[in-house]
């Protein structure tokens, strides 16, 4: 079976920080999760309007991550939580940066899963062994443990740090 390396998006190959202050500024919080669901939903279209992309700054140490995958052979998959009615907007902002991948999985539309819940129902799906997993989110990367036992977890930070879990 073809091996193969996932990545997350958002603060995993995009820093997102300069999007997200500007979703979140007007609602008084510091996290969407403080807001009552309404208002969570509320910022979540904010964050994820394609117009505010252009403040993302792509992660350069993530991007060499995925060369290095790809010059190993491995297959590259892009996971985020970016909802599928914004692919296009997604693999134009990925074209811009230069990141090549393999496959881009998204968020169906009108999914409001929590990330640790969505990406592991997701990934049962691929027709390949994860070898690397790579996230921002800690809780996602516990789960992701549970169906790829066996692969790297790299847990990163939008200033492209990271550390193997």
């Amino acid at each position: 079976m073809m091996k193969c390396a996932v990545f997350d998006i958002d603060n995993t190959l995009f820093d997102v920080r300069r999007r997200f202050h500007l979703a979140i500024s007007g609602f008084n919080v510091s996290s969407p999760r403080e807001l009552p669901f309404e208002l969570q939903r509320q910022f979540w279209m904010r964050f994820l309007d394609p117009e505010l992309f252009s403040l993302d700054i792509p992660i350069n140490r993530s991007i060499e991550m995925i060369l290095d995958a790809k010059s190993r052979g491995l297959r590259v998959v892009l996971i985020t939580g970016r909802y599928e009615s914004l692919r296009r907007d997604t693999e134009l902002q990925l074209m811009q940066a230069g990141i090549p991948y393999d496959e881009l999985i998204m968020r169906p539309d009108g999914n409001f899963q929590r990330d640790r819940e969505l990406k592991p129902s997701l990934l049962k799906g691929l027709s390949c062994e994860i070898v690397e997993y790579h996230d921002d989110d800690l809780e996602t990367l516990l789960e992701v443990r549970k169906i790829a036992p066996n692969s790297l977890l790299f847990l990163h930070r939008p200033d492209g740090s990271f550390e193997i879990i």
